[in-house]
């Protein structure tokens, strides 16, 4: 069995604005280095170690590692893979402006695919790509693994492999989010979700 700790990013300049920030990118602020160190603490409290790192290419998401693993830059793998979803012309605006959602032909309502109109990416696209990568990560030779990635692609992976009703529940899940995930047999597992900013051991 395989372990992974897949979290989201801290907190970032434009998060802070309330601004969509997907192919974008911003620097941590003060609080978000916290929430990281934070997470590093938390894993080191637990005694975890990691046999392989991985962060998406964004500076928000492998600064976080960095911090979380104490690792410098060289030390472990970027993947674009795991980068946010790109939201074309909505990139950097309110939220409260982002187009309606789109009613596909399955009948469900996709919120994601409204974007690929404006230069965008769908959800589809997004939760192909994030899958792809979370597939490598675990066919590697590494046990234990730290995966830092973006809140809105995390949110399409785990829909894709967990019961939707479940992933919301989770909902909202905070800057330094760790999912800890098991991977065996081809399938991963959901043990639960940390926060590691308001946890105390």
């Amino acid at each position: 069995m395989k372990h992974l700790y897949l979290m989201r990013h801290g907190q970032t300049r434009l998060n802070a604005a309330g601004l969509n920030q997907g192919a974008w990118d911003a620097p941590l602020t003060p609080l978000g280095i916290s929430q990281a160190r934070l997470a590093g603490q938390w894993f080191n409290e637990q005694g975890i170690s990691f046999d392989a790192a991985v962060s998406s290419t964004k500076e928000r998401a492998s600064d976080t590692l960095e911090i979380v693993a104490g690792l410098k830059d060289g030390d472990y793998a970027r993947d674009r893979r795991l980068s946010e979803w790109d939201f074309g012309l909505f990139e950097g605006q309110n939220a409260i402006l982002n187009p309606p959602p789109l009613q596909p032909d399955e009948g469900t309502i996709s919120f994601g695919k409204a974007y690929v109109a404006y230069g965008g990416e769908s959800d589809t696209a997004v939760s192909d790509r994030m899958d792809k990568a979370m597939t490598d990560i675990v066919s590697s030779s590494a046990q234990t693994s730290l995966v830092v990635s973006h809140g809105g692609s995390i949110y399409l992976w785990l829909q894709r492999h967990f019961e939707q009703e479940a992933v919301r529940r989770l909902l909202p899940f905070g800057n330094c989010a760790i999912f800890e995930l098991t991977y065996e047999d081809g399938r991963f597992e959901l043990v639960k979700m940390i926060d590691p900013t308001t946890v105390s051991n």
